[in-house]
């Protein structure tokens, strides 16, 4: 029998067979994907950073009849994580105000509440959370908690766990011991989408926030919280490294954009499929064009480097008209302009592959690199 790779996080994640997840990608992992990375052993989670209610419904559905038959009864967990975005719900019915939702008055907020209650519904694995204020993290880690029991009512089924992403030590401390996070996603400055801007790179945030962990005071005291690392992964070998340096898994991003279950265009797999190394640039320049600056202070993308973000450096036109210009290219697909989400690893694949292939050959690439490393210990 071939070696496994078990980690902590194999505890708390009963179906799962290898530290690998798929994150929330928004606009490129669905239902689908999340589902087809999980049934291949992973964690795959659904992007649902823009969805309406019935959105998170239609994409869990889709991912419950990749994983389970329709002749079998299931009652359990769905093995399949959701994504939110702290601010983006805050958005939807109205800034986020501490003073009146953190004493439990979130009735108000409706639109936000009905996307929760839809992804809740489907009993997912486990819930990703991202971006916000510590305030609003803390305030919507509580209020899911609360919807959880009301819509489910446990109905004897262990709690979701709760990723949280972050860029900094500081937000690592305030996501265990504020927000209650059983896992903390270290994303390094390498990550394609969105991300802190100071963030440093993974190795180096990864290091400080392991070595930092045994300081934090976990808001449930019987919660160990658990590190993932993540930000321009490409092979198993980088999850061999990640584990190496105190990390119980690893997320891959666009890694998985490599596959005919994300919903990618097929313009835009095209284009990663034609990237060199290097080929990715941090910039406000996706965000510019597509009209969408209404992210936290601090936080800026990572994307393939284009005519969008040469227009943008060099300043052609005002906002108005590279906007109007990326709106056109949006609806005419060119390839030129479009805004394509990619990490630095993107160079390092070239080829659309199955989902399910794709975790198989990270695990065979890790398990074959910690196999090759533990040839130098020695006991002389």
């Amino acid at each position: 029998m071939s070696p496994r790779i078990k980690t902590p996080l194999n505890a708390i994640l009963p179906s799962l067979r290898v530290p690998i997840v798929c994150g929330p990608m928004s606009g490129a992992a669905g239902g689908k994907l999340a589902a087809h990375v999980s049934k291949a052993g992973g964690l795959g989670f659904i992007g649902g950073g823009y969805f309406s209610p019935e959105q998170y419904t239609k994409n869990l559905e889709e991912a419950a009849g990749v994983l389970y038959d329709e002749a079998t009864e299931h009652s359990g967990r769905l093995d399949v994580g959701v994504g939110f975005l702290g601010w983006g719900l805050s958005k939807l019915d109205g800034p986020w105000d501490p003073a009146t939702d953190a004493l439990g008055n979130h009735h108000r907020r409706t639109k936000a509440i009905a996307c929760i209650d839809a992804a809740l519904a489907a009993r997912p694995r486990a819930v990703w959370l991202a971006f916000g204020t510590t305030e609003e993290m803390a305030g919507w880690a509580r209020i899911m908690r609360e919807r959880e029991r009301k819509i489910n009512n446990f109905e004897g089924l262990e709690m979701w766990k709760l990723f949280v992403g972050v860029g900094s030590v500081e937000e690592a401390k305030a996501a265990v011991e504020l927000v209650g996070a059983d896992v903390i996603v270290a994303q390094g400055c390498e990550a394609g989408g969105h991300g802190s801007a100071t963030a440093p790179p993974l190795l180096n945030l990864l290091s400080s926030i392991v070595k930092a962990l045994p300081t934090f005071i976990p808001l449930d005291p019987a919660t160990r919280p658990l590190v993932l690392g993540a930000g321009g992964l490409s092979s198993g070998d980088h999850l061999a490294a990640l584990l190496a340096l105190g990390a119980d898994g690893a997320v891959y991003g666009t890694r998985f954009l490599f596959t005919p279950e994300s919903t990618y265009s097929a313009t835009r797999k095209s284009l990663l499929c034609a990237a060199a190394s290097g080929s990715t640039k941090r910039s406000m320049a996706f965000d510019e064009a597509r009209n969408t600056l209404d992210w936290p202070a601090g936080v800026d993308g990572r994307g393939i480097v284009n005519r969008t973000v040469e227009e943008y450096e060099r300043g052609d036109m005002d906002l108005a008209q590279r906007q109007e210009r990326y709106a056109r290219a949006d609806r005419e697909d060119d390839a030129e302009r479009l805004i394509v989400w990619a990490g630095t690893g993107v160079g390092d694949v070239a080829e659309i592959s199955p989902a399910r292939d794709v975790v198989r050959l990270l695990e065979k690439e890790a398990v074959n690199a910690l196999g090759r490393v533990s040839r130098f210990l020695s006991a002389e």
